[in-house]
């Protein structure tokens, strides 16, 4: 079996060049239909299940998530039309207008170049980005008004014109408040899996500083060599809640350094951890190496939400997570607003990043190209 040596922020890993399909035992289903339950130890139950999975794989499907199937399909079909529009109204949302990375990143775009040769460069993917909103906080009272981090991550979302892609707002902003409530209520049993207070966290998500993300993945050319949709990484915030279209292109990075297809499963999400949570927790919760490979030959598209907390929160590792077997890996309080800014200005168009026409005119080649 081939591999190649991946560099990532764990250090190098030699990794199969391989997917593999099969038993999938090894990222777990929970079922949260307990998760709210009057009875606690109901609700323990739920939290253990997710303990041994933030521990041990850092994945897990969850179902009975109270989601209706009706906003799911509402947001894909969202992410359907907006993907269609023409490039140079997508454009008009771009995110080097945002000061925030929020907003439409083009194909190959980000941070990779976007010259045509022989093999186009950059992830084969497009995306949509929003961040938090009072309008899309189902929690938020009229009297809410927003902190001045000093990150200055919160702020506006750059939208499409109403009347480009009527809806659009209201369906997008619909879903992230069902999103952000069961981020929170998931929250609440992470604490009970950690042997904490279950509002141990309420105080830092009273304005989470979640981004969501619509993605779209072209099929590869034929004949063209397989080209990531997204490389290999590990996500920046607390947890991401993914929902996946019935086009398999999800791989996680099992013990063994082989990839294992995280197949999309109806009324299912997929969650993973993040960074943050890791460091959060001392390392105890892992954050796992992932990608998305589209080889289908179909068109795919995935809403990842991101969800993290207020970004003027500073967070210092858990004391309970830290112990004679475990001492303390990450010295320090974090400012979330400024390592979430951190994070995503390595990967994510930079604010202020001006495209002028001539460069607009390589990405429509870049479409071009892969569809070649």
């Amino acid at each position: 079996m081939s591999t190649y040596t991946l560099k990532t922020r764990f250090g190098e890993v030699e990794v199969s060049k391989d997917a593999i399909e099969g038993d999938f035992t090894t990222i777990p289903v929970i079922d949260l239909s307990d998760m709210k339950s009057p009875d606690l130890e109901k609700r323990k139950q739920v939290a253990r299940q997710i303990y041994d999975a933030s521990s041990k794989v850092g994945f897990f499907y969850i179902k009975n998530h109270g989601i209706a199937e009706e906003s799911i399909e509402k947001i894909h079909d969202a992410a359907h039309k907006y993907f269609k529009l023409p490039l140079e109204t997508k454009m008009e949302s771009y995110m080097g207008e945002s000061k925030n990375f929020r907003g439409y990143t083009p194909l190959l775009g980000g941070h990779q170049s976007t010259d045509v040769e022989e093999k186009p460069s950059g992830n084969l993917s497009e995306a949509f980005d929003i961040g938090y909103e009072l309008a899309g906080d189902r929690q938020a009272k009229p009297t809410d008004v927003l902190s001045t981090d000093d990150a200055g991550m919160y702020g506006q979302n750059i939208w499409p014109r109403e009347e480009a892609l009527p809806g659009f707002k209201a369906t997008f902003l619909d879903y992230y408040g069902q999103i952000l409530d069961l981020g929170r209520d998931m929250l609440r049993i992470f604490a009970l899996a950690l042997d904490l207070p279950e509002d141990h966290f309420d105080n830092v998500v009273k304005h989470p500083g979640s981004l969501s993300r619509l993605m779209f993945y072209p099929p590869q050319a034929v004949g063209m060599d397989e080209h990531e949709g997204i490389s290999p990484h590990t996500d920046y915030e607390c947890f991401t809640i993914l929902s996946q279209d019935t086009v398999p292109a999800l791989q996680v990075l099992n013990k063994s350094n082989q990839w294992i297809v995280a197949k999309p499963m109806k009324n299912h999400f997929v969650v993973n951890i993040g960074d943050f949570f890791s460091f959060w927790t001392n390392g105890i919760f892992k954050s796992t190496i992932h990608r998305a490979t589209n080889l289908t030959g179909e068109q795919r598209y995935s809403v990842p939400f991101f969800f993290g907390v207020d970004y003027d929160a500073t967070v210092s590792v858990i004391e309970s997570c830290v112990s004679e077997g475990n001492p303390l890996k990450y010295p320090g309080p974090v400012k979330a607003g400024e390592y979430v800014r951190k994070q995503l200005s390595t990967t994510y168009v930079a604010p202020g990043d001006k495209v002028q026409d001539q460069e607009v005119a390589k990405m429509k080649l870049n479409l071009q190209a892969v569809q070649a």
